[in-house]
């Protein structure tokens, strides 16, 4: 039992990290989106990352 309860914690733990970052990652983008060319190419590459992370390509790799 004690298995059991201690991998929800650890898959709760992953499933909330994962969403932390993704939400750091949204927010970078769109103070990014306001500057220079170059702010906003990597804008576009931090909202790539932050949907393949939604996506769980980083944690569960096909």
């Amino acid at each position: 039992m004690f298995w059991v309860v201690g991998g929800l914690v650890v898959l709760a733990l992953i499933g909330g990290s994962s969403a932390a970052v993704s939400h750091h990652l949204d927010r970078k983008a769109a103070r990014l989106q306001q500057g220079s060319e170059e702010d906003r190419a990597m804008a576009g590459e931090l909202r790539d990352l932050s949907r393949q992370i939604d996506q769980g390509r980083y944690l569960y790799p096909h």
